[in-house]
């Protein structure tokens, strides 16, 4: 997980306890687990639009060349 071993994890944890106090963080959990959730959300929403456009580019550029062979074709005969 972000290239960070259990004792660092321990320490954060340590160190979050210390300045926030036991009341604050499940609070400041909540905040980041919501807002990890909605820039997946975020995430996969683009990667949607950015797959769809790229399928819908690849079907007019392949229209757009069958096209032109149809009329390469038809100017040989």
């Amino acid at each position: 997980m972000f290239g960070i071993g259990t004792s660092e994890i321990l320490i954060i944890l340590l160190i979050a306890l210390l300045v926030l106090g036991p009341k604050e963080i499940p609070k400041v959990a909540r905040t980041i687990g919501r807002t990890m959730r909605d820039l997946q959300r975020a995430k996969d929403e683009l990667r949607q639009t950015i797959d769809s456009e790229f399928e819908e580019s690849e079907v007019k550029t392949d229209q757009h060349n069958t096209k032109e062979e149809e009329n390469k074709q038809g100017k040989n005969v």
